[in-house]
C-alpha cells in the first residue's frame, strides 16, 4: 500500500492539513482528534506528540513495567509525522523561533529528539497534569495574540515543557532499571568480544552507532541510558572495559605489554602505560608485579 506523503515548509500548512487556524506563523499547537488531510507528513519544524493511552502503544516501545496514561513523541525537522492519530495533541514550533534565545541555545541538549519511535516516553497520570499544564498555557499565549513579548514567552513555556519532559525520561529510565542493567550485561559482551578478537588494533575502539544497532537502540537511547545507570557516556564506558581487559590480559601474563597495547588499540606502548596510569594510579609493570 502507497502511502501518501505531504511535504510542508511551514507551521501554516501544517495547521491546514488539520483545518486549524494559525494564531503564530511559527508555532501551532494542534488537536490531533480533528480530521487531517493525509496520513503522514514532513515539515521542517521540531514536533512534540502527545498521544493518550494510544491502543498502538506498543509500536512506541512501551513495556509492562512503563506508564500507559499518555505517550510523548519527539521529532526533529524532516522527519515523517503519524497524522492518522484519533486523540492527543501536537506542538510544533519552528527552528527559527528559537533562533537567539536561551532555548535554542541549548535545544541540542534535549537528546530525546533523536531517539526512535519504539524509545518514546511514557508518563503516569500525575507527569500528564503537568504536561498539560504547560500546553495549556502555550494555548493561553498563542491566543493572547503575537507581540514583542510572545517570542520569549513561548520559548520560556516549551523550554519548561522540555525541562519536565527530561525530568521523566529520567524517572522512566529509574523504573526500567531491570531491563537497562541487562541491556548493559549484553554490552558488556559486545565490547569484550569487540576488544579480545583485535579489532581495536585495526578499526579503532567500537563506535557508539555500532553497539547501539547490536542492542536495538538509537546512539542517542544508549548514550542517555547508560549515563543513568553508571554515569558514563558511552566512549567513556568503552575505556572502562578496555582498562579492565588490560587487566585480565596483564595478570594472565601471557601476552607482553606491547602486544595487549596493540591487541587493545593503542597507537604506542608508552600511550597504553599512560591511560593506564592515569586511570589505575599504577604502571602496567607495576601492577603486573
Amino acid at each position: 500500500m502507497t502511502i501518501n506523503t505531504e511535504s510542508t515548509n511551514y507551521v501554516c500548512k501544517c495547521n491546514r492539513a488539520f483545518n486549524t487556524e494559525t494564531l503564530h506563523p511559527l508555532v501551532s499547537l494542534i488537536d490531533m482528534s480533528a480530521p487531517s488531510d493525509g496520513s503522514h507528513m514532513k515539515t521542517d519544524c521540531y514536533a512534540v506528540v502527545f498521544r493518550h493511552r494510544a491502543a498502538d502503544s506498543e509500536k512506541y516501545g512501551r513495556k509492562y513495567y512503563d506508564y500507559a496514561d499518555c505517550t510523548v513523541l519527539f521529532l526533529t525537522p524532516n522527519k515523517e509525522v503519524d497524522l492518522t492519530s484519533t486523540d492527543g495533541k501536537m506542538l510544533i514550533f519552528h527552528p527559527s523561533l528559537v533562533n537567539c534565545t536561551p532555548l535554542g541555545m541549548h535545544l541540542k541538549e534535549y537528546s530525546f529528539f533523536k531517539y526512535r519511535q519504539d524509545e518514546s516516553l511514557h508518563v503516569s497520570c500525575c507527569e500528564e497534569r503537568v504536561i498539560n499544564r504547560c500546553l495549556g498555557c502555550i494555548g493561553d499565549e498563542l491566543c493572547w495574540g503575537v507581540d514583542e513579548f510572545s517570542k520569549t514567552i513561548i520559548c520560556n513555556i516549551i523550554e519548561l515543557l522540555l525541562n519536565y519532559c527530561r525530568r521523566f525520561y529520567n524517572r522512566q529510565f529509574i523504573t526500567r532499571h531491570n531491563a537497562n542493567a541487562d541491556a548493559i550485561v549484553l554490552l558488556d559482551a559486545a565490547i569484550d568480544s569487540y576488544l579480545g578478537s583485535g579489532q581495536a588494533a585495526t578499526k579503532g575502539l567500537p563506535a557508539t552507532s555500532r553497539l547501539a544497532a547490536g542492542l536495538d537502540m538509537s546512539s542517542a537511547y544508549l548514550n542517555d541510558m547508560l549515563r543513568n545507570e553508571t554515569g558514563k557516556t558511552v566512549s567513556e564506558y568503552v575505556q572502562l572495559r578496555r582498562m579492565q581487559m588490560a587487566k585480565e590480559m596483564l595478570m594472565a601474563g601471557s601476552m607482553t605489554t606491547t602486544e595487549i597495547a596493540e591487541t587493545l588499540g593503542f597507537c604506542t606502548e608508552k600511550c597504553f602505560a599512560t591511560v593506564f596510569k592515569k586511570i589505575t594510579g599504577c604502571t602496567p609493570e607495576e601492577y603486573r608485579s
